[in-house]
């Protein structure tokens, strides 16, 4: 990075990914900037800048050393670039953190180890939910086995586990003793220490909004082009996933009827978005939400030219938009989605996107549209002309 630009840089002011700091603040604060962006998506720390954007200068003779050394008190340490820029005839230091698909990073201080996050332009330690989802985003922890409080195996609709088994495991429930079907509960990862896993909560939950609130589906349709339009219809799937996913591939084809080409001897159904595509996305969203989030569900929006389907949850390390279009596999929820895999709802080889625009371009729409949020993924499904 030269002066010139360095000096653009300076212009656009702190962000997410850009921090100033004079070289005279304490090792923990710096410490604290340099773990929150890596626990971010990396970006620059720029020493002897003052947070008016103006050049100071540096006025220590260590603080490539000093800045070496907070790397490597990180677990694990953090990659970075450090160069030296002069600017306005006075030094700074950039410091850029690279690829950061190692997180989450702990900052090992005297007495304990600290996470540190980023909100806007302010660093922060994390709190307990979001050092959670900062694990689940790295798979170092799989949220599906986190267990539900004030739940036990009475929580769980038996006659839809029953129902499960007896199709798709060729197991009868009835054949095992009471100790037996625990243990068994607990090997499909349904139970785990005596309680209820959200796995258990999301799939065959007795009463599952009780003890998982807003992890539905909600389903809008909008006789217009936003939310502003009139609403045509308006529904919210909250049971568990087994009873839920059958009616509601039935509800969205009444929003996605079919009609047929002219001439009739030659006549093909045609719908305002393929159903291989619309099932793609809905599905997707369902198995890699991000469960870590509390009170938002998946949003199914119907619009006059666009379906719109959107799953709490950013991606998770080392997938961007490209790889997810290449199909490269990562699964946020490698359990939930093997039960769907029983179900016939998903492959395991990472074809779904690929499905999605294949179908897509075979009945000559646009290609979908796919966006990453820090909090959200949504795919965005443009409508077949009625014309």
């Amino acid at each position: 990075m030269n002066a010139d630009e360095l000096l653009s840089l300076i212009s656009y002011g702190e962000s997410e990914v850009l921090e100033f700091k004079l070289d005279s603040v304490r090792n923990e604060h710096l410490a604290r900037e340099l773990g929150a962006l890596a626990n971010y998506r990396g970006g620059w720390l720029i020493l002897g800048i003052s947070d008016k954007r103006e050049v100071v200068g540096l006025t220590r003779d260590d603080n490539e050393e000093r800045i070496q050394n907070l790397c490597y008190a990180f677990e694990p340490p953090l990659q970075i670039e450090v160069r030296q820029v002069a600017v306005q005839d006075r030094s700074v230091l950039t410091v850029h953190l690279m690829g950061n698909y190692d997180k989450p990073y702990a900052y090992r201080a005297q007495t304990r180890q600290i996470y540190y996050i980023r909100s806007g332009t302010v660093s922060r330690e994390a709190t307990r939910a979001e050092l959670r989802r900062l694990f689940q985003q790295s798979a170092q922890l799989h949220y599906e086995l986190t267990t539900l409080q004030d739940t036990n195996w009475q929580d769980l609709h038996l006659m839809l586990v029953g129902e499960y088994l007896a199709h798709y495991r060729s197991l009868k429930l009835e054949d095992y003793s009471p100790a037996e079907q625990q243990t068994l509960l607990h090997n499909l990862a349904l139970l785990r220490d005596e309680r209820l896993t959200l796995l258990g909560g999301l799939l065959f939950g007795r009463n599952k909004e009780n003890v998982l609130p807003a992890t539905g589906i909600q389903v809008a349709a909008y006789q217009g082009l936003d939310k502003a339009a009139p609403v045509i219809s308006n529904r919210y799937f909250g049971k568990p996933l087994i009873q839920d996913l059958p009616l509601l591939m039935d509800y969205l084809d009444i929003h996605n009827p079919a009609s047929f080409d002219r001439p009739v001897a030659a006549r093909q159904e045609k719908r305002r978005f393929p159903v291989p595509a619309l099932r793609e996305a809905v599905v997707n969203a369902i198995c890699h939400r991000d469960y870590t989030i509390k009170g938002s569900p998946i949003l199914i929006e119907f619009f006059t030219d666009r379906l719109v389907v959107t799953s709490p949850g950013g991606l998770p390390n080392t997938q961007t938009l490209e790889t997810v279009k290449l199909g490269l596999v990562y699964q946020r929820n490698p359990l939930l989605v093997q039960y769907l895999y029983d179900f016939r709802y998903v492959e395991r080889i990472g074809r779904g996107i690929a499905t999605m625009f294949a179908a897509m371009r075979e009945q000559g729409h646009p290609d979908p549209e796919l966006t990453a949020g820090d909090s959200y993924f949504q795919v965005t499904l443009p409508a077949r002309s009625t014309d």
